[in-house]
């Protein structure tokens, strides 16, 4: 067993009240625009240039911070600073349908290894002993030295607690919930173990991967069997008091419309989720014809059947793209609701859902922000699809994990 190297609870709640603190604002200054002197970050970080200096040389001995060469002044030449990749690593493991992707991330988001398997089978054992060897597999291939690892991020789809949406959506992990296996997985491994659900984990990686700035507030909507969001604020997730903010999914857009497996009627993913049109495209013989869908045969999975509705649309499959656009139409409308709830100015989508269909959910959004924002908000909201999609929660998962020691 290896020795845990800290707790792998997530880091603290955003809100206005909370004063960062000196390290955590010079780390979140250079991890958004490397490389940067000791001046540019008391002029970025509102700190005098003795604390500046102060917690740099401290972070300068503990290696997470490095000096890269000089920039040239009118003065005397400022030395350049940026965090060094590989100083703290964390493991990041996207548990899905049909695999499992696991990522070894460093300080400054990039994917220094990563690996795909089939989604584990078995009884409980065998699932814990799969992940533990594939994590095993992912470090010792990485050609990183291990202690430098800070632990483990699970995603897990939907609420931590468990549930319907994440029994039906990994059928293979039926009867576990989210902190149950986090418990286990530490317990086989030895790495203390972060578990998050994929919409929030999707978040905190464009937020690391993106470089966006502490300062700017966003929101990830995040398609892959299911829809959600994630919310960060002030370089922090938001999670609410059950650790179940952002669930996008359930806006509802219907009072009268059918009931949702939450159990309320009208929800978002009940009227125009990924499993929505791919029922619908079952339903249509001319639709599932265009797809390749067979609908005698049950669904293999979600995200794999929207992704083949996805492709026909976007080669010109009529009834594929019908479905498409009507499904956008409540997005884009839940969308401007959260944007409006929220006073955002950015929204990020990614997950496998949006990145096959971004092409038609990504102008639904802006034609639906559009109006209102130019006679009444007066605001430019960016709508961008994230370069990471296919690893944006393995990786915001990892940086979780590094949040909770780097800002400790």
């Amino acid at each position: 067993m290896r020795e845990a190297v800290g707790a792998g609870a997530p880091a603290g709640r955003p809100g206005r009240g909370r004063r960062p603190g000196a390290r955590e604002s010079i780390l979140d200054a250079i991890r958004a625009a490397e490389p940067l002197s000791r001046v540019e970050l008391a002029r970025m970080t509102g700190l005098t240039e003795a604390a500046v200096s102060m917690t740099v040389r401290r972070l300068l001995e503990e290696g997470l911070v490095v000096e890269t060469g000089r920039t040239p002044t009118g003065g005397k030449p400022r030395t350049l600073l940026r965090l060094d990749p590989a100083a703290r690593l964390a493991v990041g493991v996207h548990l899905d349908e049909d695999a499992t992707t696991y990522v070894l991330t460093g300080q400054t988001g990039g994917v220094i290894s990563r690996l795909a398997r089939p989604a584990p089978l078995g009884d409980d054992p065998a699932v814990l002993g799969a992940l533990s060897a594939d994590i095993d597999v992912l470090l010792a291939g990485s050609g990183v030295d291990p202690a430098r690892c800070l632990g483990v991020g699970i995603v897990w789809p939907g609420p931590h607690s468990g549930g319907t949406p994440t029994e039906d959506a990994l059928p293979h992990l039926r009867g576990w919930h989210g902190g149950e296996l986090g418990r286990r997985l530490s317990e086989t491994t030895g790495w203390p173990v972060l578990v998050e659900n994929d919409a929030t984990a999707a978040a905190v990686g464009e937020y690391w991967v993106a470089r966006v700035g502490p300062d700017r507030a966003f929101a990830a909507l995040y398609m892959g069997g299911g829809i959600g969001a994630g919310i960060v604020v002030e370089g922090r997730a938001m999670r609410g008091g059950h650790a179940s903010a952002g669930e996008f999914g359930h806006f509802c857009l219907d009072v009268f419309g059918p009931e949702c497996w939450c159990g309320s009627r009208g929800c978002l993913e009940v009227l125009a989720g990924p499993r929505t049109v791919v029922n619908s495209a079952r339903a249509d013989q001319v639709a599932a014809a265009e797809a390749g869908l067979d609908p005698a045969q049950p669904i293999r999975s979600v995200a794999a059947e929207f992704g083949a509705v996805a492709r026909a649309a976007r080669a010109g499959a009529p009834h594929c793209r019908a479905l498409l656009e009507s499904s956008a139409r409540y997005v884009a409308a839940a969308a401007e609701s959260l944007v409006n709830l929220l006073d955002i100015d950015l929204v990020v989508l990614t997950g496998p859902g949006f990145a096959a269909a971004s092409a038609i959910y990504g102008p639904a959004i802006m034609r639906r922000l559009a109006p209102a924002d130019s006679r009444t908000w007066h605001r430019d909201v960016t709508v961008t699809v994230s370069l990471a999609a296919a690893t944006a929660s393995a990786t915001g998962a990892a940086a979780l994990v590094l949040q909770s020691h780097l800002r400790a």
